[in-house]
């Protein structure tokens, strides 16, 4: 807006007729370059002085004042003020609103062309204006307007020039009309009039103004029109009201902020920019206990506990420093009066004055106990995955305990129970130990035990419950602690003691002893309900591998059964092995076979049911019994492959099996081997010289799929001093194999190990095989000596 005002001043400055403008008193506040011309009076003489003490006639400007004062303007001609001066044209009106009170022109009666250029500039001031301008007749209707006016609204001259206001825009425009007429009715123009609408009938953007409105005089006083300043306040409003409701917003804040202190008054603290302590905070030193001198300064970071002191220190160090300040938050075990340690969550906000950090203002809260909640919940968690992962009812237990420790417990302990018990002492074996790392190990290294009727062991066994004490101490007759031990309690600060039965077949058959020391938390009825539930999860856990112990053991001798050594066969060597697989019951579907034929040939053969459970090892004996039968010496191996893949489909024990099964036979000098392939790896012939290859033929479906389907033999010559490998994917297959190079590791295994005694071949095979499925290997190798 300066720019537009330097502009205007210096249009009147430059404009050729006079101008002038009178304050209430008749000072003179504005007299123009045009003025001086014509009347020689400089403006220098004139500006802050009374136009009264210009050289004029005193009458005539009484009479001119008069008429202003009235309320009225003044239009005349005075005469040369000399001899060879102009007759000047004179008119002056009065005006509303600050500053000047009269408004005046001066000409020169004879100077048209001055009209003209007056009238020229003015035009130009008017299409110029940083304001809106129009000009309505007393119908009310546009007879002018300017370029602003078309910036603020919109549209074009020509829809509006000769329509009414409410004709060109509708409800608004109307609204704007009746502001006008107030001012032709009352003749008195209206200052800083609001508006606020939407124009074009409705369909323009929501819009606020500001109006000036005005009447228009004739030179003969008589009213012929309104005029009207207008300034588009949109934005301005809108930001007005936006920061009144950030304003009122804030206030709200403040308000709850207020609130929140009342109500947190207790734990609420206030910290300089550079995170120090220098205010007393009451609510903090009667969580903590410290004293105000112990509190100032680092000191508060005193009762931090030492395992999160660091941490806390430099998180707080880089949101003091950080730009721009963000609100920081920490969740961390602080000390309290009594000495013990709780879980507290600290939120501290930055209190910013003209946009830089004051100070910080924080609070504390005690989230104690839902934290051992939560933790309570995710060990039991943890301890459930642990366990069952494990197999041996030894393992269960040893998992459980290595999960608890240090997380739950400084100490636990699992004792196994003797069967039968003696009445009220118990007696056994101390089978696992846990201890914190940093603390001392228990001086009690006896691997048995026996406690009175009144140590929690006992009372837990007797009752089948889990039991909750302080430490035994000396002095408690039925504990018997040793000076040893008690001096091992004192040294590590032991404070309570948990105990939890577990059961098998309904009889405590071992009890989980948790000792807490130190800073730790004392135990409390939720952390028994806890160690009641690892408790019962540890007893199913425990009736689960015990059960699958048992399982393993009958499925073992059930495989070991049925895998039995092959039968010796004058001039070949042979050899197998199995390897079960690493997880489930160590049991699969794999077999291996090698037997004389009633002809003298001899059958060998490998297959693989998929699966690692009883049930793959069921048809395994199933699948292989049969082939045993069906090998009678009279057919080529394809019809005896042909003739299981019919009749085990007929009866129903087949699942997803691929096999090889052929005969060794000699012939002439010669030894030949004649194989059918369903669906298996291809065997491996390994030459006298030690070089291995992929006996290539054909492969047909795996059995159970289409078992009418033909199939064919294939054969090839085994010189003596070869060894013949079968085995089962286990052997070669893994995972990830883009390149394919399961199978080119596999013949490098069998070069590098080609020369060893047959044993230590298959041996060297399972042992340094490169995959990685953790399957079933069976392995069976035939050497011709």
């Amino acid at each position: 807006m300066q720019r537009s005002g330097d502009l205007t001043a210096g249009i009147v400055d430059e404009l050729p007729i006079g101008v002038f403008a009178l304050d209430g008193a008749g000072t003179v506040l504005l007299w123009n370059r045009a003025a001086e011309r014509l009347t020689g009076w400089g403006c220098a003489d004139l500006l802050g002085h009374p136009l009264v003490d210009a050289p004029l006639d005193r009458p005539s400007m009484d009479r001119v004042f008069d008429e202003l004062a009235a309320g009225r303007g003044f239009t005349g001609r005075f005469p040369a003020l000399d001899a060879a001066g102009p007759t000047l044209y004179f008119r002056a009106v009065p005006c509303t609103g600050p500053g000047a009170t009269v408004l005046g022109v001066l000409q020169d009666v004879a100077d048209s062309r001055a009209g003209d250029e007056a009238f020229a500039l003015l035009d130009a001031l008017w299409e110029s204006a940083p304001v809106g301008l129009a000009y309505f007749d007393t119908a009310l209707r546009y007879r002018r307007v300017n370029h602003a006016v078309l910036d603020i609204d919109g549209g074009t001259v020509d829809e509006r020039l000769g329509r009414t206001l409410e004709d060109v825009h509708g409800p608004t425009g109307a609204a704007v009309a009746a502001e006008l007429k107030q001012v032709l009715d009352t003749g008195r123009p209206r200052v800083d009039v609001p508006m606020r609408g939407r124009l074009w009938h409705g369909e323009g953007p929501p819009q606020e103004w500001r109006m000036n409105i005005y009447p228009v005089h004739a030179p003969d006083g008589s009213l012929v029109g309104v005029g009207l300043v207008v300034v588009d306040v949109t934005a301005a409003e809108r930001s007005r009201r936006d920061l009144a409701r950030a304003a009122a917003q804030r206030e709200h804040a403040l308000n709850r902020y207020q609130s929140l202190i009342e109500a947190t008054s207790a734990a609420v603290w206030v910290r300089e920019v550079d995170g120090t302590a220098h205010r007393d905070a009451p609510g903090l030193r009667a969580i903590t206990g410290q004293s105000v001198a112990e509190m100032r300064g680092w000191g508060f970071l005193d009762a931090v506990h030492p395992n999160h002191r660091g941490a806390w220190r430099t998180a707080w160090e880089q949101a003091v420093s950080a730009d721009p300040a963000e609100v920081f938050t920490r969740v961390y075990r602080l000390r309290t009066a009594g000495g013990g340690y709780r879980w507290f969550r600290t939120r501290a906000v930055p209190v910013r004055t003209e946009g830089r950090v004051a100070q910080w203002v924080g609070t504390e809260t005690d989230i104690d106990d839902g934290m051992r909640a939560r933790d309570r919940l995710d060990l039991l968690a943890q301890a459930t995955f642990a366990m069952n992962a494990a197999t041996e009812p030894d393992g269960e237990l040893a998992a459980l305990a290595d999960t608890l420790v240090p997380e739950f417990a400084d100490v636990c302990r699992v004792y196994l129970v003797d069967q039968p018990r003696a009445a009220g002492s118990v007696t056994g074996r101390r089978s696992i130990v846990r201890t914190a790392a940093g603390l001392a190990e228990s001086p009690m290294t006896d691997p048995r035990f026996v406690f009175g009727p009144a140590h929690p062991i006992a009372r837990c066994v007797r009752t089948a419950a889990p039991v909750l004490a302080e430490t035994p101490t000396v002095g408690v007759r039925d504990w018997h602690p040793t000076d040893e031990m008690e001096r091992w309690g004192l040294a590590v600060d032991a404070h309570s003691v948990l105990v939890a039965p577990v059961l098998s077949g309904g009889a405590v058959v071992a009890a989980l002893l948790f000792i807490g020391c130190a800073d730790r938390p004392r135990y409390t009825e939720d952390d028994l309900g806890l160690v009641g539930e690892l408790g019962v999860r540890a007893s199913a856990a425990v009736e689960k591998a015990v059960a699958f112990h048992q399982s393993r053991q009958v499925a073992m001798a059930l495989q070991s059964a049925m895998l039995s050594e092959p039968t010796s066969v004058p001039g070949c060597e042979i050899e197998a092995r199995y390897l079960p697989a690493a997880a489930g019951l160590a049991i699969g579907g794999d077999w291996f076979d090698a037997f004389p034929l009633p002809g003298g040939e001899l059958a060998v053969g490998v297959g693989d049911v998929a699966g690692h459970d009883l049930p793959a090892a069921a048809t395994m004996g199933q699948l292989r019994s049969m082939l045993r039968a069906l090998a009678d010496g009279t057919c080529p191996p394809s019809t005896v492959v042909s003739r299981l893949d019919r009749v085990a489909t007929r009866l129903g024990v087949t699942r997803f099996t691929t096999l090889v099964h052929g005969h060794l036979v000699r012939d002439a000098g010669r030894t030949v081997f004649r194989w059918s392939n369903a669906g298996h790896p291809p065997p491996v012939l390994v030459s006298p010289a030690g070089e291995p290859c992929f006996l290539t033929g054909e492969v047909g479906i795996v059995l159970g799929v289409a078992p009418d389907l033909p199939r064919r033999d294939s054969e090839v010559d085994v010189p003596p001093g070869s060894t013949l490998l079968l085995y089962t994917d286990g052997l070669a297959e893994q995972r990830r194999d883009p390149d394919d190079r399961a199978a080119a590791e596999l013949l490098e295994l069998v070069r590098t190990h080609a020369h060893r005694p047959l044993g230590e071949f298959c041996d060297h095979l399972v042992r340094g095989t490169s995959a990685d499925t953790d399957d079933d290997i069976a392995v069976l190798a035939v050497r011709l000596t």
